[in-house]
């Protein structure tokens, strides 16, 4: 497969020729890039990364055709990125959540000078601030944990409406929602908060506005959703068509659009994965580790992950990072008690075959449900796969398919040993949700029109 070209100058921003619709965007605690996928996909162009994880930089610099800085940001100084100051579109990251109890009323001209070790309230977000502060972009989009939402600082107040202020004061006006990564297309419930802020005077978007997918409303809608050309509806009555006749409908997935007017059933597990090849800890058939295809892709979220060009074929397209972790004969032997197509938790398991004391270890065995989207993806994932229990096989999932249940497409790799790869796409931000805030912030808050969808290289 080839990988996208990366600029080698250490540290560097990425200096690119753009179009008159390319927006630019920094992407601060970057990690493996999902965030700046998404953004470049809503059509921003990715000057600089940092992250302070060096295991970050190979999966990142593979996937984006730009450099990034590894290192702590609060020894960084915002670079020289190559726009002028006011001109940047857009700054966007995901600070680790903080200490709320210690988020205080700091002024953030405060920071600059300030030794780390003065104050432990130096929180991460602060940094982020920072740098909003510096570049001074017409919008931001920060994410954290859902606990923000309903924290409280030593003085009692609530932290969002401290941070919110902390906006207000250098110069952006802010919108905070929580967002279920369901809603916008990703296989998998993630609750995350997201704070959107412009300084442009124009309203921040209502994600809800935005939402491409809805809970299911029967079982028919949970099963999955196999792929159309739309081709094939030309002939067809219309009507016999559960109300998908919105011509918006019949467009390449993902389609982003405010207010759209029929919604699509949430991405199930089965919708995201099981067109990949079976593999197992041990063994010839399945193998191990899976470098290719065995069978086309069938939903449209397959066909979508597989991002197969068109001047190519599945059955040409490498696999890469669907390889099965070792299992022992107990884990394997309870994973396969669990049975079929169905969640389970550890509660249900008799007490004396429980890997870890229920008492101190709730809901820490789970079978996925392949009529539902998945839990959310953790980077507890690289110690054990014992919550990520494949639907239908022996064996927790992969690499591959976490990166699946995340929305990352099969052409972005993470060429890194699987533990750090687990990681990288348990702390990313869904690429998906990524490119609907990226959308949004750029047709209403930029007035720049909605990039269509597009095709690997």
């Amino acid at each position: 497969m080839e990988k996208k070209q990366s600029l080698k100058a250490e540290a560097e921003p990425c200096c690119h020729q753009m179009d008159e619709e390319q927006l630019t965007a920094i992407d601060l605690f970057c990690g493996a890039g999902g965030l700046s996928q998404g953004l470049h996909d809503a059509g921003f162009e990715i000057l600089w990364g940092i992250d302070h994880e060096e295991q970050t930089k190979p999966t990142y610099e593979a996937n984006h055709g730009c450099e990034m800085t590894v290192g702590d940001i609060r020894e960084t100084e915002p670079p020289d990125i190559g726009v002028e100051e006011g001109e940047l579109d857009l700054v966007a990251g995901g600070p680790p959540c903080p200490t709320f109890s210690l988020v205080g009323r700091s002024k953030i001209n405060s920071l600059d000078g300030r030794e780390n070790t003065e104050d432990e309230r130096h929180l991460l977000y602060e940094e982020f601030l920072r740098f909003v502060d510096h570049y001074q972009p017409k919008a931001f989009v920060m994410e954290n944990v859902e606990g923000m939402l309903s924290a409280d600082n030593d003085d009692g107040e609530p932290v969002v409406d401290v941070i919110k202020e902390q906006m207000r004061e250098i110069g952006y006006s802010v919108r905070v929602q929580l967002l279920d990564a369901a809603n916008f297309g990703v296989p998998q419930h993630r609750n995350r908060l997201f704070f959107i802020g412009n300084r442009l005077g124009v309203n921040n978007p209502d994600m809800d506005e935005w939402q491409s997918h809805h809970k299911p409303r029967n079982e028919e809608e949970k099963q999955i959703k196999f792929k159309r050309d739309p081709a094939d509806l030309a002939g067809e009555d219309q009507s016999t068509l559960g109300g998908f006749v919105d011509d918006r409908e019949q467009e390449q997935f993902p389609v982003f659009r405010k207010n759209r007017k029929n919604k699509r059933p949430w991405n199930t597990v089965a919708d995201a994965i099981l067109d990949l090849p079976p593999v197992s800890p041990k063994g010839e058939t399945p193998p191990t580790k899976a470098e290719e295809y065995e069978i086309g892709p069938v939903s449209e979220y397959q066909y979508w992950a597989r991002d197969v060009p068109d001047d190519r074929e599945w059955e040409d397209m490498h696999l890469t990072n669907h390889e099965c972790r070792g299992h022992n004969m107990r884990d394997l032997t309870l994973y396969k008690l669990l049975g079929e197509g169905v969640s389970y938790i550890i509660g249900d398991i008799p007490e004396e075959h429980q890997p870890y004391r229920s008492d101190i270890f709730p809901d820490k065995l789970k079978k996925q449900n392949p009529k539902e989207p998945a839990t959310t993806i953790v980077a507890h994932l690289y110690k054990d796969g014992h919550m990520f229990i494949h639907p239908r096989e022996a064996r927790s999932i992969t690499v591959r398919e976490a990166a699946r249940l995340q929305s990352f497409r099969d052409t972005f790799e993470f060429p890194v040993a699987r533990t750090h790869a687990f990681k990288q796409v348990g702390n990313a931000v869904p690429p998906l949700l990524g490119q609907a805030l990226g959308t949004a912030i750029r047709t209403e808050v930029l007035d720049m029109p909605i990039v269509e969808p597009q095709k690997a290289d």
